[in-house]
């Protein structure tokens, strides 16, 4: 017989393992934005029971659904609002079951299966009596973590998506740009949603805006095995719910500070030659945000309210080496919810969140050897952010079938002023770049960004199969302008330099000069997307389950004048998982294979699509003042001398003909996963082993093909020199273009075989293992640790470039011209080749909570960069990329000081990072309500370990190319240890 005490005492424990360790939990793909809860009814002899009636009621909302199980014993409630459950099970002879504490997360399946004994035994109605919450998903193979508001306010982790995504295996740090690289993609490439809304990045895809972070409930992090349903996104997804209303009104107080005298300073930074390179010592800065929420019923039962105003600020020291910034930015940041649930089964939320952020300072002389401020400069302020707003309908049309609608609008504005209208100004005649400016603001822009979007998902069970199809349509309008900072015809960036060989106006290597450069941008136009999918979960045998996926996709970017520059269609994305149960619902081995899109960022439509003009004026050095530097001007621009002349890069115009290859795929990549999970020790601990294999089958680059045309222009008679041609194309295929070669006023197209172009294909490949260990230590230790050996390899990062720090997806360095792509492979900049990961929390007392996050990882790969030697690989005589165009850039080529190929990544790597948070919460009680106090340390043992390092191998000097000192030296560095102070009060 069983014990009914230890069923008790076994139940309660598995509840508490799964509502404390679900920051660990696999995502098991079901409703997007709700979730669900499925199972299996038996009887004692372990026979299915149909017709037992299931009801589940929400703790807080009271919403209620009902359903009896099928002929097979089976059940599934969808469209679940997250939060805990009441559940209880009935059928005539049985005693009932009750559940008192089920949690439902994003996204995420309950399989709760059960086992009833008959009326009349010995056996009294008893909490899950005979009944198991699955650890194990048997009916998905996502990977990814669910992490809870309430989990979060046991550890020891940041605010905001990425630092959530750094709990989960498979995420490194990508500390050049502020987001996280997901299985080895650029951090450009990753997509986030909040209640079905899509709050990704609109102009670059680098993160999340930023949202008021104490309304957000949920959160969801997919990692590989990603459902048809989510699609643009060649890296992972964050898909989190907001907090939302209940019947029992509940308001919050909230306050937190980083006091500037609790944070460390690390020593300023100098180069090997004793000049400055960065100013940390002089940076002050004092965090504090408040928030005050309230939610409940405004009819019980049915009309849901939440929101939660929660103004933040930053008041900031920004020491440089002549000037500093004093300022502060401010955020009034809102969010809230109406959910009004029209019945049980058909409901509608309406968010509208707020994310404004204000900028305003002066900026001051300064000297950053003695640390003495001197005269006011400036005035600055800068505005970024905007407004959201969404509804998202859900309903259960009949046991069976459900839907799901999401509408939503997002304004993202963004401008920035000085009153200084001095130029940015650098100068490297000192040997290392040196900014020798006093301005506020090196460029002024304009924009605003709209992006609207529909969804709809309808599912429908079908015997064995549960059968998903949706629609997903995303439209971006682009309205922005920038110029850079200046007077008149000195406006620009301006760079005093020493010529190289091969420079545009043929000034003499070794002698310096000066760059004027002058890029202004417009665009009015937009970013089109369209998508439809279908995915059948098929219960093939009791225990094979197929997971047969496909998503159809198609892009389109327009031009300023309405005329598509960008029209990719035919974006088929198979995506298949098989999982097989190795006995008892207990462990699976599991198998996937996915195909993932990535559209051409909006962005894009500014650099490539947009009316750039882009101009170098050079003139001879001027004169210099008392130590050497190039003379400032009254309106802040250097002293010149005679004018060289100019180098026009972009004209400006638009000519959809010549600015993309007229056969243009999208850029893809597939992804094959096989795996093993398993529950161990009465379901206490959970080993997972995950293999995962990426490789990015086709990408998208700009290229100047005008060398390459010149040359075949000349070889096919055709008189007429392209100049600057950057055209977007997919590298290693043929140039298929519109040319007017004759000047009548007509074009012609042209199409340019691949294999005279020789532009190498792309190359990005991404191996791993994952191994993960989560569960707890009897009731009061719960921890989740995970290793994971990765390699990252090929000869392009993806959207971004961090190696030499361009966030500027779509138009980066790589391939824009060919010498810049020789001996380009090797490790990419994201690898990280160990990753190790711990967090958790420790209950030391009822009323004390020890919080702890870990993660040590090995550093990422060094190169050495020069300009590319003329004559040798692609700048050969007999390449047509013989002009070896890419010397005019910086040293951004694979190449030694001496001239000698530098492969990628093969020059050793930065330190190990590691990095360990601690946090201790205490909760009391103050006139009957919860108060937590709680105290966190970031960076505890306040390491300044190394995250970047000069990796240009040669500088410009008097004597031409000479090695960089410089090379290797650290760049960045961990942030110095800080505190933070929290309190919550809650009635």
């Amino acid at each position: 017989m069983i014990k009914t005490s230890n069923l008790l005492k076994r139940s309660a424990c598995a509840l508490a393992v799964s509502g404390a360790i679900a920051i660990s939990a696999p995502t098991f793909a079901n409703d997007t934005f709700n979730g669900t809860v499925k199972g299996v009814v038996s009887n004692a002899q372990q026979q299915v029971l149909e017709n037992a009636t299931v009801t589940l009621k929400h703790k807080t909302k009271g919403v209620t659904r009902t359903i009896t199980t099928n002929e097979d014993g089976s059940y599934t409630l969808r469209k679940l609002p997250v939060g805990e459950y009441i559940m209880t099970i009935e059928k005539n002879g049985y005693e009932q079951i009750i559940e008192q504490d089920l949690l439902v997360t994003v996204g995420g399946s309950v399989v709760f299966n059960n086992t009833m004994y008959s009326a009349g035994t010995d056996m009294e109605t008893i909490e899950i009596t005979g009944s198991s919450i699955a650890r194990v998903n048997m009916e998905s193979s996502t990977g990814g973590i669910v992490v809870t508001k309430a989990e979060l306010e046991r550890l020891p982790v940041e605010t905001g998506f990425e630092a959530i995504a750094l709990l989960t295996p498979g995420v490194v740090s990508n500390g050049e740009f502020g987001a996280s690289s997901i299985g080895g993609s650029s951090s450009a490439e990753n997509a986030y949603y909040l209640n079905g809304i899509n709050i990704t990045n609109i102009k670059t895809g680098i993160g999340s805006i930023g949202l008021p972070w104490e309304g957000v409930a949920q959160t969801e992090v997919m990692t590989g095995g990603i459902d048809p349903k989510f699609g643009g996104a060649l890296g992972g997804i964050v898909n989190a719910v907001s907090k939302s209303g209940s019947n029992e009104w509940e308001f919050e107080a909230y306050a937190r500070i980083d006091p500037d005298f609790t944070r460390s300073h690390h020593d300023n930074l100098i180069d090997r030659e004793g000049n400055y390179f960065s100013n940390t010592a002089q940076d002050e800065s004092t965090f504090t945000r408040y928030s005050i929420s309230a939610g409940g019923a405004l009819i019980e039962d049915t009309l849901f309210f939440y929101g939660v105003y929660a103004p933040q600020k930053n008041d900031y020291e920004n020491g440089k080496n002549n000037t500093i910034d004093i300022g502060e930015n401010t955020s009034d940041r809102y969010l809230a919810t109406v959910d009004w649930f029209i019945t049980d089964d058909h409901s509608i939320t309406a968010t509208a969140i707020g994310f404004t952020n204000k900028g305003k300072g002066k900026t001051y002389a300064n000297d950053w050897q003695t640390e003495d401020v001197g005269e006011f400069l400036s005035d600055y302020k800068s505005r970024t952010g905007g407004d959201i707003y969404g509804l998202t309908y859900s309903g259960i049309i009949n046991d069976d079938m459900s839907i799901e609608v999401v509408a939503g609008r997002t304004v993202d504005k963004t401008y920035n002023s000085a009153t200084s209208s001095d130029p940015l100004v650098w100068s490297q005649l000192s040997g290392s770049w040196n900014k020798i400016s006093q301005e506020s603001a090196s460029s002024i822009t304009e924009s605003e960004f709209i992006r609207d979007q529909f969804r709809a998902d309808f599912s429908w069970t079908l015997d064995d199969h549960d059968i998903k199809i949706g629609f997903d349509y995303v439209n971006i309008d682009v309205d922005y302008e920038n110029s850079p900072n200046g007077v008149g015809d000195r406006a620009g960036w301006w760079e005093v330099l020493y010529a190289w060989e091969g420079n545009p106006v043929g000034h003499p290597a070794g002698e310096a000069f000066i760059d004027q450069r002058v890029r202004t941008d417009f665009t009015n136009s937009e970013v089109n997307s369209t998508a439809f999918y279908i995915q059948d979960t098929w219960m093939v045998t009791d225990q094979l389950t197929l997971n047969l996926g496909l998503r159809y996709s198609s892009v389109y970017n327009t031009v300023s004048t309405g005329e598509k520059y960008v029209d990719v269609d035919d974006q088929i994305a198979p995506r298949l998982q098989a999982i097989y149960d190795l006995g008892e619902g207990t462990s699976k081995v599991y198998a996937t294979f996915g195909r993932y899109y990535q559209p051409v960022s909006a962005n894009m439509n500014i650099t490539q699509g947009g009316q750039r003009r882009d101009i170098h004026y050079y003139y001879e050095l001027g004169d210099l003042d008392a130590n050497g530097e190039p003379m400032l001007l009254a309106d802040g621009s250097p002293s010149t001398g005679a004018f060289l002349g100019e180098d026009v890069v972009q004209t400006g115009e638009i000519n959809t003909g010549m600015i993309v290859s007229q056969d243009l795929e999208a850029m893809y990549s597939d992804e094959i996963t096989i795996g093993y999970q398993g529950e161990f020790l009465d379901g206490d601990l959970v080993y997972g082993v995950r293999g995962i294999y990426r490789d990015l089958k086709k990408s998208i680059e700009d290229t100047n093909y005008g060398p390459v045309m010149r040359k075949w222009f000349a070889e096919n008679g055709i008189d007429s020199d392209p100049g600057y041609a950057y055209i977007l194309n997919n590298p290693g295929t043929d140039l298929d273009i519109f040319y007017d070669t004759n000047g009548d006023g007509v074009a012609e197209r042209i199409v340019i075989p691949a294999e005279y172009i020789a532009l190498p294909d792309p190359k990005r490949k991404y191996g791993a293992i994952e191994n993960t260990l989560k569960g707890n230590i009897g009731n009061d230790f719960h921890y989740n640790a995970s290793y994971t050996w990765s390699h990252s390899w090929g000869n392009t990062e993806g959207l971004v470039r961090t190696d030499n720090g361009q966030a500027d997806p779509g138009w980066t360095t790589s391939y824009d011209y060919a010498d810049l792509m020789d001996h380009s492979s090797g490790n990419l900049p994201n690898d990280r080749r160990h990753s190790f990961k711990v967090n958790g929390y420790y209950n030391i007392t009822e009323n004390l909570v020890l919080g702890f996050n870990a993660r040590v990882t090995s550093g990422v790969p060094i190169s050495r960069f020069s300009r590319h030697p003329e004559g040798i690989d692609s700048c050969a005589a007999s390449s047509v990329w013989s002009e070896c165009n890419s010397r005019g850039y910086d040293h951004v080529s694979f190449y030694d000081a001496d001239g000698n190929p530098a492969p990628r990544g093969t020059f050793g790597e930065t330190d190990w990072l590691k990095e360990f948070d601690l946090s201790l919460a205490y909760n009391i009680s103050v006139a009957g309500n919860p108060l937590e106090l709680k105290a966190t340390a970031f960076n505890v043992f306040n390491f300044d370990t190394q995250t970047a390092v000069v990796q240009e191998h040669a500088r410009d000097g008097e004597n031409g190319q000479e090695v960089n000192p410089n090379w290797g030296m650290t760049s960045s560095r961990l942030g110095a240890r800080y505190l933070r102070f929290e309190a919550r009060y809650t009635l």
